[in-house]
């Protein structure tokens, strides 16, 4: 058994790293070599191979399913609502599952423009949709869209492109959704509202601060509702029907009855959470100790480990792409190594607190590794923050809320009045929270530790708690030598292309200090000032925001800015428009940047707030010349030419995103550019940057960087050289550009090139 779970965690690690996902033919073989170990009996290379082929399986079908669908960008499609609508705006969001076709069984994510009234969780719909491939905005430490498709076994994203040939088949409320409105209603007053229907039915419509308060506190697992959750239910139950050993039955039978009853109260509560993947793995896992308790009563803390990981992995081995399973498997290890070597005591409240508290010490330690790999940084107050609010939660205001929803199921009058005394109890988070969120200084960032020091660390850390001898610590010193070594570096200059999708916000960074340029777009309610460029902000370790440079009045630069000076009350906003209120014009840009100088060639006095009149910054630093243009045109490169005739750019974010009335050719080589960035989006209708400045570039040799290929875009500019990263490059698995590759092939062929100017 240990060997066979060795081997499925082995497997999982490797397919990680593997460069493409191999060819079908690959498939066979593997079945081939899995019968000859069965036989051979090598369990290590047995589950070695399970795990390849269950990975290998997925991903075809996966990807046999996506080519299908996208054959036709336009199409009608057969399914379900799953989950419960989410309303931005005017605009309505769902998933879909597909219930027909080649794609049965998969998922999309679909949006409906003023469709709020009619849809409902449950409902069977014919739809005309228009669908493209799952792409990522891609930034350190990011969401990322594409691992979540695979992990939920999304196809593709689109919207219902004609409302008019939709056709409701089949109309029903599901209970969940029904349940969820009732609870909506019942908390829509109290501020801890998000936390109630997050904690209940698992719906985290949270705010941009309440994200991250709970980043700064490292209290994300306490309102997901994961293991912990599921675990407490089962525990309660459990303990609840205590009583039943006055039946007189054998205690072998009473054992079986607590344990089904203590599962269906798990059950129930993973149903009203929608069976969220959390929910699922947590179910899985209370299964296995319930088997376990039954039928196999001694099984040693490691092999219940390897057994529940390699299950896990067997039943979906895509879940090894999600963060939060190896947060969870890790924690679990953790606690199981914790309760081996040093075992709970059995008498003194002293003694149990000391546990208690060594207990949260040994987790928020222990995490660590995982967090620096992760998220890229740490929180300061997690121990904190855990001692504290689990137990509260654990202990009072989670079985509180729980037992307020039953009454409210059973229609108790007593429900009204105990909500808001359950708010009362979760009031103390929802303040901890909001502080949290408002001191960035409770999040320290790792800046992009690479994931080989993190799994050196989290060996090190084994080390030291396994092994008492000098050599042990020796070792686990060396491992963290490059550690210490990675976070002594002075990270010097450094240019950053934002990945905002089509828009722009570029940052020039040294050490704690920064300038920043545009803010990227907005679109309705939805902000990639919000949403993309303050996050990247943090996790890069800016602490001090100088200057926010507004090139020009276009929403897909100006972002919601207002946020920035909220988040920065310090920056000095400089911009030539209009309604920006305690601003400076952009002449008067200071000059020097600590070592940089600051030139504008160009801003808004003659041609107004609009592309023309962008503001143009062109940076000098260690010898490197940079240029933002912003959005001008040709005319507007040409009076750079003839202003400055001895202008040189080594680095130039391309004007206009690239588009084909921008980028001359009479432009680039004058500037005599090294290498081109750019910032676009992918899977748009612009399609930036335009085939003909493609074609300029490649005629003069200009490398090209664009965030829709690369995400993020980070340059390290030293006197001797300029070291160009991209975030995609740099991510787990190496695997994922290829899938999404052969996934975008079909839409491509059908894509209709833009004219837009």
């Amino acid at each position: 058994m240990t060997s066979l779970g060795l081997g499925v965690l082995f497997g999982c690690i490797l397919s990680l790293f593997l460069p493409m996902v191999p060819p079908f033919f690959v498939f066979f073989l593997l079945l081939l070599s899995l019968a000859l170990l069965l036989w051979r009996r090598c369990w290590f290379y047995c589950g070695l191979c399970l795990y390849l082929l269950s990975w290998h399986g997925t991903l075809l079908m996966h990807q046999q399913a996506g080519a299908a669908l996208l054959q036709d960008v336009q199409q009608q499609v057969e399914g379900q609502i799953i989950g419960i609508p989410r309303q931005h705006g005017p605009l309505s969001q769902f998933d879909f599952l597909v219930t027909s076709g080649s794609a049965k069984g998969y998922r999309l994510r679909l949006s409906w423009f003023q469709a709020s009234d009619i849809l409902q969780q449950g409902q069977h719909w014919q739809l005309s949709v228009r669908l493209k491939p799952v792409h990522d905005i891609s930034n350190p430490g990011g969401y990322s869209a594409e691992r979540a498709a695979l992990i939920h076994g999304q196809l593709a994203r689109g919207y219902v492109s004609d409302p008019a040939q939709a056709q409701l088949l089949h109309q029903t409320m599901g209970q969940r959704h029904r349940w969820y409105q009732r609870l909506q209603q019942a908390t829509t007053d109290l501020p801890s509202s998000p936390l109630l229907l997050a904690l209940t039915m698992g719906e985290r419509d949270f705010s941009p601060e309440l994200w991250q308060g709970l980043r700064h506190t490292s209290l994300g697992h306490l309102v997901a509702i994961s293991g912990l959750h599921i675990g407490l239910i089962y525990g309660w139950v459990l303990w609840l029907v205590i009583p039943i050993r006055w039946t007189g039955w054998l205690p072998a039978t009473q054992l079986r009855v607590r344990t089904m009853l203590a599962l269906s109260a798990a059950l129930g509560y993973a149903a009203l959470a929608g069976f969220a993947i959390p929910t699922v793995r947590a179910l899985i896992a209370l299964v296995l100790v319930a088997g376990v308790s039954w039928f196999y009563h001694r099984l040693s803390y490691h092999r219940f480990w390897l057994l529940l990981v390699a299950l896990l992995l067997l039943v979906q081995p895509m879940w090894a792409l999600s963060a939060s399973f190896w947060l969870s498997v890790s924690a679990v290890a953790l606690i199981l190594f914790y309760l081996w070597r040093f075992p709970m005591p059995d008498h003194g409240w002293l003694a149990r607190l000391k546990h208690l508290f060594g207990f949260h010490l040994w987790l928020s330690i222990g995490l660590i590794p995982i967090s620096l790999l992760f998220f890229d940084g740490i929180s300061l107050i997690s121990l904190l923050s855990n001692l504290i609010f689990v137990p509260w939660c654990s202990l009072v205001a989670i079985p509180a809320l729980l037992l307020t929803c039953l009454l409210e199921w059973l229609h108790a009058d007593w429900a009204a009045w105990l909500w808001p005394w359950v708010d009362l109890l979760f009031r103390p988070l929802v303040l901890w929270l909001d502080q949290a969120a408002q001191r960035p200084v409770l999040w320290w960032s790792a800046k992009g530790v690479p994931w080989f020091m993190a799994v050196l660390s989290m060996l090190a850390l084994v080390m030291l708690c396994l092994f008492r001898h000098r050599l042990a610590v020796i070792l686990a010193l060396l491992c963290l030598l490059p550690l210490a070594q990675h976070w002594s570096q002075d990270a010097g200059w450094r240019l950053h292309v934002i990945d905002v999708g089509q828009g722009l916000s570029v940052l020039l960074q040294y050490q704690q200090h920064g300038v920043l340029y545009d803010a990227g777009p907005r679109q309705g309610d939805f902000s990639a000032t919000r949403r993309y460029v303050l996050p990247y902000l943090q996790q890069v370790g800016i602490q001090q925001l100088h200057y926010l440079v507004l090139s020009h009045d276009d929403s897909d630069h100006t972002g919601t800015w207002p946020d920035i000076r909220q988040a920065f009350p310090e920056v000095t906003l400089v911009t030539d428009i209009p309604t920006a209120a305690a601003s400076l014009p952009c002449q008067q840009l200071p000059m020097t940047f600590f070592d940089a100088r600051l030139v504008v060639l160009h801003d808004g006095t003659e041609h107004g707030p609009r592309n023309d009149g962008s503001c143009v910054v062109w940076i000098e630093l260690h010898g490197w010349n940079i240029l933002l243009p912003g959005d001008i045109h040709r005319q507007q490169e040409q009076q750079l030419l003839q202003r400055y005739p001895d202008l040189t750019a080594d680095l130039l974010v391309l004007p206009h995103h690239g588009s084909n009335t921008s980028s001359s050719l009479a432009f680039l080589q004058q500037l005599q550019v090294r290498v081109a960035l750019n910032s676009a989006g992918r899977h748009r209708g612009f399609q930036h940057p335009s085939a003909q400045v493609q074609d300029r570039l490649d005629v003069l040799q200009i490398p090209l960087w664009n965030t829709a290929d690369h995400g993020a875009i980070q340059i390290a500019l030293s006197p001797d050289f300029v070291q160009i990263y991209s975030n995609r490059a740099s991510r787990l698995p190496f695997w994922l550009d290829s899938v999404q590759a052969k996934l975008s092939q079909s839409e491509q062929r059908v894509r209709i090139e833009s004219n837009e100017p």
